[in-house]
């Protein structure tokens, strides 16, 4: 063999090592990432408009935790607090509007179109738990 032969052979079985250490490092990084979370992401609780009321109509979730507006009636709606802390605006059909809980507390959901409408969210309790649809002691 040459010396020009083997220089090209050591060079393509360096080319070679170093591609496959790459490619060892790169898989190593991907799946490392992948299984560290930092912080794990709470799934909304979702909160269905349909039939001029809130379904469920009473729940709670943890400070932190993110509720889903989502209007599935044939009327515009409105997911507000009663007491101003919060209000979606209007929600067409098919619209949908999440707000995240950052303090403890008892919040009264109402829609501002249709008085009738309600329901409450405690805010700060445990896990999230959403309950059937019915009277929310209004």
């Amino acid at each position: 063999m040459t010396q020009q032969v083997k220089s090209i052979a050591t060079f393509a079985l360096a080319a070679v090592a170093a591609i496959s250490i790459g490619r060892l490092t790169a898989a190593a990084d991907s799946s490392s990432s992948t299984t560290a979370s930092a912080t794990p992401t709470a799934t909304p609780i979702v909160v269905t408009i349909k039939d001029f009321s809130f379904n469920p109509s009473s729940l709670s979730v943890p400070v932190g935790g993110s509720v889903t507006f989502k209007n599935l009636d044939t009327a515009s709606h409105t997911a507000s607090d009663s007491a101003g802390a919060w209000d979606s605006g209007n929600l067409d059909t098919g619209q949908s509007w999440t707000y995240t809980f950052t303090k403890a507390g008892t919040y009264k959901i109402i829609c501002k179109y249709h008085p009738s409408m309600k329901g409450t969210i405690v805010v700060g309790g445990p896990a999230p738990s959403p309950s059937p649809a019915g009277d929310s002691g209004y």
